[in-house]
C-alpha cells in the first residue's frame, strides 16, 4: 500500500521534532536568549520527540518502512527510540546545572550538539539501507566529538575529543569499505534485500566485508580490540557527556548491530558466531581485570561499561523468539542505562565541588559519603550493587541472567561460564566503592567539600534509582514488552 507524505513525515516526526530543537537552539542564542530558556526548549524538544515516537508506535508493524524502504518504522524501532530520548534527557539533566563547573561555556552550542548527535543515533536505529546507515553514523560522531572537547578550557577535555575524532575516523573507514565491498557482493545496499541474497554469495570477500563492518560496529560500542579510546575519552570529557556515550551512544550502537548481525548475516550466521563468541570474552574479561586497578572513579566506570558491552555481546549468539536473546538485550539496554546514568551522576555531585588539590574522581572522595550525605551514598551504593548484580540491585542481575539464559539454550555453556566468572571478579570493584562510602572515614581535606545536589541532578538520581528498584522488582513489566517488540523482527 502506498503511504502519503504526510503520513510518512509523521512516522519519522520525532526526527524532525529533533532537528528543529536543535536550528531554534541557536537561532535563540543570536537573540541573547539566557540559558535556561534554551535548556528548557531543549528538554521540551526530547519530551515532543517522545510523544511523537509514542504517538507513532500505534502505526508500526514488524518490518514496516517509509521513505522507499530506507527507514524502519517498526516496533523495534520504536522502542530503541523511546531509550535514546530518555537516556538523552537524563544526560541532559544531569549537566543541566553543572555545565560551568564542567568546563562548558558555550550553553547554546552544547544543547544543540546533544539534540543533532541523538537525531543521528535515531536514523543510525533505524536505518534499513547501509549508506542511511553511515550518515546516521556520521551526524552521531561528529557531534560527539564536538561534545567530548566542549569544556574549552580543559586540556583533557580537548585531548579526548581529538582522540576520539582520530580514532573514529578509522572505524568509520573500515565501516564504509566494509559496506562498499557488501554492495559488490550482493548488488545491494538494503538491509532486507542482504539477507535474501548473502546465502548465494560464494567469496572469500565476503568474509572480509563481514570484518570490516564488525569491526566499526564494535568500535562505537567499546568492545576489544577496539576499547582502547574509551577510557581516555570518558575520563577526559565533561561527566554529562561520558554519560551520554556511556548510554546513549552504546545503546544505539548494540541496536544497528543487531540490525545487521540477525537481519542483513542471518544466513551466514556461521561466519560471524565465532568471532563475536571471542569479542565477547576478551571484552568482558579484560574490562573486568583493569578495572580492578583504577583510583578514578569515571575511568572504572569507562572499564565497567567495556565488561557489559561483553555481557551484552554474549545475547548476540541467541537470536530468535525460541533463545530470546533479543529481549534480553533489550531489557539489559534500559537497566544499564539507569545504573550507569545514576552511578555518573553520583559522580558528578562528589567531584563538582573539588577544589584541584586532589585527583577530581579520586575513589578517595567518596570516602566518608555515607556520613555526610547519607541519600546520596545510599543511591550510589545501590548503582554499585546493580551493576555488580548482588541484591538488592536486582534489576542488573536479572539483566544478567536472562542474557545467559538464553545463551544457554542456543547452546553457549562454556561463555555462560566465563560470564558468571567475571561477574564474580566484578563484585571486587563496586564494593570498593561502597568500602569506601561507609567504611572509611574522609580526612580532614575531604571534610571541608560541600556536596551540593541541584533539583535537576536529584531528579536524575530519583528517576535512576526508581528505574532500578521498579525493574528490579516487576521484571516481567520490561522483558515482557522487550519480547513483544523482537516478535517478527528481521520480517
Amino acid at each position: 500500500m502506498q503511504q502519503s507524505i504526510a503520513f510518512q513525515l509523521f512516522l519519522i516526526a520525532p526526527l524532525l521534532i529533533l532537528t528543529a530543537g536543535a536550528l531554534v537552539v541557536l537561532l535563540l542564542d543570536g537573540f541573547r536568549i539566557s540559558a535556561n530558556v534554551k535548556g528548557a526548549v531543549t528538554i521540551a524538544t526530547l519530551l515532543l520527540a517522545a510523544l511523537g515516537t509514542a504517538a507513532s508506535g500505534g502505526l508500526s508493524s514488524p518490518g514496516q518502512t517509509a521513505f522507499h524502504g530506507f527507514i524502519y518504522v517498526d516496533p523495534f524501532t520504536i522502542y530503541m527510540n523511546i531509550i535514546l530520548l530518555f537516556g538523552s534527557l537524563l544526560a541532559l539533566l544531569l549537566g543541566y546545572d553543572r555545565l560551568k563547573e564542567q568546563g562548558i561555556d558555550a550553553g547554546t552550542e552544547y544543547y544543540a550538539l546533544l539534540l543533532f548527535s541523538t537525531a543521528g543515533a535515531m536514523i543510525f536505529v533505524a536505518a534499513a539501507e547501509l549508506i542511511t546507515l553511515f550518515v546516521g553514523l556520521e551526524i552521531m560522531s561528529m557531534a560527539l566529538y564536538a561534545l567530548c572537547g566542549s569544556a574549552l578550557k580543559l586540556r583533557r577535555s580537548a585531548e579526548s575529543a581529538l582522540k576520539y575524532f582520530l580514532l573514529g575516523s578509522f572505524s568509520s573507514a573500515f565501516l564504509l569499505y566494509g559496506i562498499a565491498l557488501l554492495y559488490g557482493l550482493t548488488g545491494t545496499l538494503f538491509i532486507s534485500k542482504i539477507a535474501v541474497t548473502i546465502g548465494g554469495v560464494d567469496s572469500p570477500l565476503l568474509m572480509v566485508a563481514m570484518g570490516l563492518i564488525l569491526a566499526g560496529l564494535v568500535f562505537k560500542i567499546g568492545a576489544v580490540p577496539f576499547h582502547f579510546w574509551a577510557p581516555d575519552v570518558y575520563e577526559g570529557a565533561p561527566t554529562s557527556v561520558t554519560a551520554y556515550m556511556a548510554c546513549v551512544i552504546k545503546a544505539a550502537a548494540f541496536a544497528a548491530s543487531l540490525r545487521i548481525l540477525w537481519v542483513a548475516f542471518d544466513q551466514v550466521q556461521s561466519y560471524w558466531a565465532g568471532a563475536v563468541w571471542t569479542i565477547a570474552v576478551l571484552t568482558m574479561t579484560l574490562g573486568n581485570l583493569v578495572a580492578l586497578r583504577q583510583r578514578s572513579v569515571k575511568r572504572m566506570l569507562a572499564y565497567s561499561s567495556i565488561s557489559h558491552a561483553g555481557y551484552m555481546m554474549v545475547a548476540f549468539l541467541a537470536p530468535g523468539d525460541e533463545a530470546g536473546g533479543g529481549a534480553a538485550i533489550l531489557y539489559y539496554l534500559v537497566a544499564y542505562t539507569l545504573m550507569t546514568m545514576g552511578a555518573f551522576a553520583v559522580v558528578l555531585a562528589v567531584t563538582s565541588s573539588n577544589d584541584g588539590s586532589k585527583d577530581q574522581d579520586d575513589i578517595t572522595r567518596f570516602n566518608g559519603l555515607g556520613t555526610a550525605k547519607p541519600l546520596l551514598a545510599a543511591t550510589m551504593a545501590l548503582f554499585m550493587l546493580s551493576l555488580a548484580g548482588i541484591p538488592p540491585g536486582l534489576a542488573g542481575l536479572l539483566g544478567k541472567f536472562y542474557i545467559f539464559g538464553a545463551a544457554l539454550r542456543a547452546d553457549y555453556v562454556g561463555i555462560v561460564i566465563i560470564g558468571v566468572i567475571n561477574s564474580a571478579i566484578s563484585c571486587y570493584y563496586y564494593l570498593r566503592v561502597i568500602v569506601a562510602m561507609y567504611f572509611v572515614e574522609a580526612d580532614a581535606e575531604d571534610q571541608k567539600v560541600v556536596y551540593v545536589v541541584t533539583p535537576s541532578l536529584a531528579s536524575v538520581l530519583c528517576m535512576c534509582a526508581l528505574g532500578v528498584v521498579v525493574f528490579g522488582m516487576f521484571p516481567s513489566l520490561l522483558h515482557d514488552s522487550a519480547a513483544f517488540v523482537m516478535m517478527g523482527f528481521g520480517r
